[in-house]
């Protein structure tokens, strides 16, 4: 039997879970209530309750929407390079780059980074993005492996960390803007520290 979804119950939702977002990006964590999704949204109060009953798991939708993970690589730029790891790791790179110059991705990185201390579902959220950004990485690094550019004992894991971290603290820390000069900056040393 095919099970059919309302239309405007799908609607209702996405609104519901992007009025929590844009609170979320406006004025932090605190701001995701029933209550103000609600109004934002335009929906019954009880309409937000019945697809999150619990605020704790409102909250987790509004992350999990304003943080979505990254696209595959496009098969056209994998051709266009040649398969070259450097221009491949250069272009996953620079699309987080561009994700975290966005407005609602620090916020979003800020209420996971807070809240992961205190928090097993935030906490499994923020390793779930490191897993993200190292399977984005993957199959360049592991070509880099192959064509002897970088150490065979290399993981994606190991490369995500030697380039995430200096573009987040380049990005947060220190308040700059991420162009591609810095991203390829970043993946040319760790290519060279880890060769």
């Amino acid at each position: 039997m095919e099970v059919r979804t309302d239309r405007r119950l799908l609607r209702s939702r996405e609104a519901m879970v992007a009025a929590a977002t844009a609170l979320l990006t406006e004025s932090g964590l605190e701001a995701v209530t029933h209550q103000t999704v609600a109004t934002r949204a335009g929906v019954g109060r009880a309409t937000v309750y019945r697809h999150w009953p619990a605020l704790h798991s409102l909250r987790m939708a509004a992350l999990d929407a304003g943080m979505p993970p990254l696209p595959p690589m496009p098969e056209h730029l994998r051709v266009a390079s040649g398969g070259d790891p450097r221009a491949e790791l250069i272009h996953r790179l620079s699309e987080l780059a561009e994700r975290w110059d966005d407005e609602q991705a620090g916020a979003v990185l800020a209420a996971i980074l807070g809240g992961s201390r205190h928090d097993e579902g935030i906490r499994r959220l923020r390793e779930s993005l490191v897993d993200q950004i190292a399977e984005a990485l993957r199959p360049a690094v592991t070509e880099a492996v192959k064509r002897g550019q970088l150490r065979s004992d290399v993981t994606s894991a190991a490369f995500a960390r030697a380039t995430a971290g200096p573009l987040f603290f380049e990005r947060f820390l220190a308040g700059n803007r991420l162009g591609r000069d810095t991203v390829s900056a970043v993946v040319d040393a760790a290519l060279k520290g880890l060769s």
